[in-house]
């Protein structure tokens, strides 16, 4: 019995040593699927951190444009600034468009024009009307951000009431105030 002990051992350290590692072909086709995930995934992530920072402009649009829906009501003539918007919505924004200068200069109160910055510094708001009694505002990448970032698109109808927003799907393009 310890003789087949003895045999089975020396069999199996024999055998164990002739099972070698992986072999060059194998490491290469598992290097080769990694980097096709990765070149995959990494733009999908990039997207993602973009699509975030229009979501911060999203709330913004949505917020400003319940601010112009009860300004209307209240009033029965659409705001012209941000300061008629502070009524109704708190409405404060960045001096600059630079994301980094706005971490440490103080959030400023309304505009008392058409146009001002988001708090992050990332966006450009503007208040407009059109004709047909469309006020719409729009949320444009600003500064280095510009032709990278997401827009959105609010836009509130004086006949209906209705208020809409839109996050439009392209990068660093022209908003088309025609979609409201």
């Amino acid at each position: 019995m310890a003789v087949k002990v003895k045999q089975r051992l020396i069999h199996y350290l024999v055998t164990r040593k002739e099972e070698g590692g992986f072999t060059l072909v194998e490491l290469i086709v598992v290097v080769m699927i990694i980097g096709i995930l990765s070149s995959i995934a990494i733009p999908s992530f990039m997207s993602a951190g973009d699509k975030a920072k229009q979501q911060e402009a999203a709330v913004l649009i949505s917020s400003y444009m319940k601010g112009v829906q009860a300004y209307y009501t209240s009033n029965s003539t659409p705001p012209i600034t941000g300061k008629d918007l502070s009524e109704f919505v708190s409405v404060v924004g960045c001096p600059s468009n630079d994301p980094i200068a706005c971490k440490t200069t103080p959030v400023v109160g309304p505009s008392t024009t058409r146009f001002w910055n988001s708090p992050s510094g990332l966006y450009e708001i503007a208040l407009g009307q059109k004709q047909g009694g469309i006020t719409y505002m729009t949320a444009k990448p600003a500064g280095g951000y510009a032709s990278t970032g997401y827009a959105v698109l609010g836009c509130f109808n004086q006949q209906t009431g209705n208020v809409k927003v839109n996050l439009l799907p392209n990068k660093g393009v022209e908003i088309p105030e025609a979609e409201c």
